[in-house]
């Protein structure tokens, strides 16, 4: 009985000592917090050069031309509302001969378009100017020629490594051609289609997967697919899909497969709708595709904002910033 009094009273002094220097803590945190913050006006002197054209547009072989034009602003101060540029003059030069002028699309400000289809192979040159800004010109982009081709192979209703509440399948992709000497830059996107709605299949790398254990063979990106409108907020949003981008280096032999884990069911996991489609996209896109996406797919985020510093910026626009880029694609039913 002694024993078990002199052990509780040792407890309750070991509780009383560490309640004192938690409290202690405590105090010492509120007072560095109350000498510490005082109300400071920041003077921000950003260096800015003064507005400049943006220019933004996928040149994809066997599509219309689209090119989107907006105007940079000054960081310091109130944000606009709408900095699409309406009044440009818009041309493209096609293997520096022939030059297309582009119409401002009246549907949407600050885009610009052309019945004309962009060619495969062809090396294109995007021009814009207007009355109160300087010109700007982008690098030439050559449109890629030869697409890869793809052997698919489906297993049905497997267990994902992650997601375990969705039905998912295995796609096993072969790259069967041969490959490019030159390297190229391909880009993969799935897509489930249902009743009413067609969305993103939500694909992962598998594990074992051989280029995402080689650095800097590889990274991810979204791309939109659709709008839809939400009755609740009364708002319309963007729908966007996955896109997987790959060097043609880091490809294994055309033996071994890379694979994806993808999403083809929706709803309760008992008794899911299940996609009546899965298309996949294969695309071949220039390097600066691939490198923009990197750079914003390794961009901080969150919390790492406060301590990471921002990853450099990329263009290919002279005179202005932006990004004119280009593709060849196709797309295949997954069975």
């Amino acid at each position: 009985m002694h024993f078990q009094m002199l052990c509780y009273t040792c407890l309750q002094r070991d509780q009383e000592q560490f309640l004192f220097q938690s409290m202690k803590f405590i105090c010492f945190l509120l007072l560095l917090l109350t000498t510490g913050c005082e109300e400071t006006d920041l003077n921000l002197d950003v260096p800015y050069a003064g507005d400049k054209l943006v220019l933004w547009g996928k040149l994809k072989a066997g599509s219309p031309i689209r090119i989107q034009v907006t105007r940079t602003f000054n960081p310091v101060g109130s944000i606009p509302n709408d900095v699409s540029v309406s009044d440009a003059k818009v041309e493209l030069l096609v293997d520096g001969k022939e030059s297309i002028e582009l119409s401002s699309l009246a549907s949407e400000r600050g885009v610009y378009v052309s019945d004309r289809i962009v060619q495969a192979g062809a090396t294109y040159i995007v021009k814009a100017s207007t009355p109160l800004l300087s010109a700007a010109e982008s690098a030439p982009v050559l449109v890629p020629s030869d697409v890869p081709d793809i052997e698919v192979v489906r297993i049905r209703n497997v267990p994902g490594e992650i997601n375990h509440q969705t039905r998912q399948d295995l796609v096993s992709l072969y790259f069967t051609g041969q490959q490019p000497k030159l390297e190229s830059y391909y880009t993969l996107t799935i897509l489930s289609y249902y009743e009413q709605d067609t969305i993103s299949a939500g694909p992962y790398g598998a594990a074992d997967n051989i280029p995402a254990k080689e650095e800097d063979c590889h990274t991810w990106a979204t791309e939109k697919i659709s709008t839809f409108y939400n009755e609740v907020t009364g708002r319309t949003f963007d729908r966007s899909a996955s896109v997987f981008f790959v060097k043609s280096k880091c490809l294994p032999d055309s033996k071994t497969p890379i694979k994806f884990y993808i999403e083809t069911g929706k709803g309760n996991f008992d008794k899911p709708k299940w996609a009546s489609k899965v298309t996949m996209r294969i695309g071949v896109v220039t390097k600066n595709a691939f490198d923009y996406a990197k750079i914003e797919y390794d961009q901080p985020e969150g919390i790492d904002l406060l301590v990471l510093p921002p990853q450099r910026a990329l263009t290919n626009i002279k005179n202005g910033y932006g990004l004119i880029f280009a593709s060849n694609e196709k797309v295949i039913e997954i069975k």
